[in-house]
């Protein structure tokens, strides 16, 4: 018995480093993070300034171009969704699904939310409350610009982003499971690049993929550690050091590499679930403690006003006027998004697999879109409130930290300070969880074949750590700005790959439009003869 469990234990460590890894994805990723990192770690200055004038001179040039994806990928969306397509089964007719309805929607929020949304669903609304746009002549304080901040939240927060993420998932899961083809990103792409699935361009594109998505993953861990060093200060009334951000940031990675290592699903939704209910519940004290008519007024009118100016919105630049507005905040927070959209993208198509694209886009962008804006609704209505009537959140934002804005918010409501470590809790969890599903796709498309998911450990620990390394390091030398910055880099690749996923969506929503409704496993079956 003894030698047998001997030899399975060999066996079982051979399978780990035994692997087959797609030599021209990982390697040049990885050698490309740690040579950032290093450059980083030896001259941030230098490396600072180089990364500054990319991002300046990409977004004074093509940041319109963000805007525009962005915008159609939403068209894109509306399209699929009344279209006959939308009758479609992801996997084909006889294909049953592989979550329920409600462990399919906690999975695909807490996926898509990270800690973004909590990190800035205070802080963002009181930043554009006080210091909106100049060329929109709008008083800082004002109902106006209380209207103006709930609009941009909308738009940064609930169907853009969501059509951002939604659509390069259902691309790459008609892709895969109704046409049959490789587990890669190309895939979902062949339509608008006919040689796309080609052994090379497929490793040149799964390699834009891991790039944007590791810098997408930085900002959204820095952002987590950041959040959660916040509600730390405020439980404990010290202030956070860079050795604070260090222990927090390992931790995350810690516990999100080893969720990604038991396995797809076994971790995350066991984790979705517990962190879902303390986001239900969070938001329904928040609203009945906080200031709830006030919350619903404004909600309502600055919807009515996010949906007549969405298109006017959509595409705001502030051309002329000088102003970096557009830059710093809807193109960097889509870039943001862009840059988590293909790998994220691939996780959510991967486990939407019998579902009807109708209720794809329900669930993937509807659903999360409406939880996302109930958010906004409480949190940011809530914080509006707070500064409007005497509680200076913009003042504790700018001597503590934009991260201090939310914990300050939920110190004001009564029995507040209970909700701080509640609230700390559904960051870190809101974070593993993204980080889990976006490390699983990593060893997915950086190891041969969809299921060596013993052999991908080894893959998806080395990605850990970088990781978490990397966002240690942007949060302890440049902070927000950072944060910032390294996400724009990241959806710089981002936003040619989700173009083309979109073409390649429209064309197959075309395709089956033109098969009078006929279902899509049908089609295939002619095509494969």
């Amino acid at each position: 018995m003894a030698r047998r469990r001997q030899y399975h234990g060999e066996l079982k460590c051979r399978e780990v480093f035994d692997i087959k890894i797609r030599k021209n994805v990982f390697y040049p990723t990885v050698l490309m993070i740690l040579a950032f990192s290093g450059c980083y770690f030896f001259n941030d200055e230098l490396v600072s300034k180089a990364s500054d004038w990319m991002n300046q001179a990409f977004n004074q040039t093509l940041g319109w171009f963000y805007l525009v994806v962005a915008l159609f990928l939403v068209i894109v969306t509306a399209l699929a969704l009344f279209s006959k397509f939308g009758k479609s089964r992801i996997g084909g007719s006889e294909a049953k699904p592989m979550l329920s309805t409600w462990n399919w929607f906690a999975v695909v929020l807490c996926t898509t939310i990270a800690a973004g949304l909590i990190f800035w669903g205070a802080c963002e609304p009181i930043y554009h409350l006080m210091e909106p746009p100049e060329f929109l002549g709008l008083k800082p304080g004002s109902h106006e610009s209380a209207v103006f901040s709930m609009t941009t939240m909308f738009l940064h927060w609930t169907i853009t982003p969501y059509a951002i993420y939604g659509i390069p998932a259902l691309a790459f899961a008609f892709a895969v499971y109704n046409r049959r083809r490789a587990f890669s990103f190309s895939s979902c792409i062949v339509e608008a690049v006919p040689k796309a699935g080609g052994e090379r361009p497929a490793s040149i594109i799964d390699s834009l993929c891991v790039f944007s998505t590791v810098m997408g993953m930085i900002a959204s861990l820095g952002q987590g550690i950041l959040s959660i060093a916040g509600g730390i200060t405020e439980i404990t009334e010290r202030q956070a050091s860079k050795t604070t951000w260090i222990l927090i940031g390992i931790t995350i990675a810690v516990v999100f590499t080893v969720s990604a290592c038991s396995g797809v699903l076994k971790g995350i939704k066991w984790i979705s679930n517990i962190n879902t209910v303390f986001l239900l519940g969070l938001l329904l004290f928040v609203f009945i403690a906080g200031p709830a008519a006030y919350i619903i007024q404004l909600s309502l009118e600055s919807f009515g006003v996010y949906i007549d100016n969405f298109f006017t919105r959509s595409l705001m630049m502030g051309a002329g006027s000088g102003s970096g507005w557009s830059y710093f905040w809807t193109i960097s927070t889509f870039a943001n998004w862009m840059a988590w959209a293909p790998v994220t993208g691939m996780f959510l198509g991967k486990i939407s697999y019998g579902h009807s694209v109708r209720s794809f886009i329900g669930i993937n962008i509807l659903a999360s879109a409406a939880a996302s804006g109930l958010w906004i609704n409480i949190f940011g209505g809530t914080a509006i409130s707070q500064q409007l009537h005497g509680v200076d959140l913009y003042g504790k934002m700018e001597s503590a930290g934009m991260e201090s804005a939310v914990y300050t918010m939920l110190e004001n409501l009564p029995a507040g300070m209970v909700l701080v470590p509640v609230l700390v809790i559904v960051v870190l969890l809101s974070i593993v969880t993204a980080a889990d599903s976006t490390t699983n796709v990593l060893g997915n498309l950086c190891c041969q074949g969809e299921e060596q998911e013993a052999g991908m450990i080894f893959v998806k620990v080395v990605w850990g750590v970088l990781l978490g390394a990397m966002s240690i390091l942007m949060v302890c030398s440049k902070g927000i700005a950072g944060i910032k910055m390294i996400s724009v880099i990241g959806g710089i690749p981002a936003v040619f790959l989700l173009l083309l996923s979109g073409i390649s969506l429209l064309k197959n929503i075309m395709l089956v439009s033109a098969g009078n409704g006929q279902p899509v496993d049908a089609i295939d079956k002619k095509q494969d003869k």
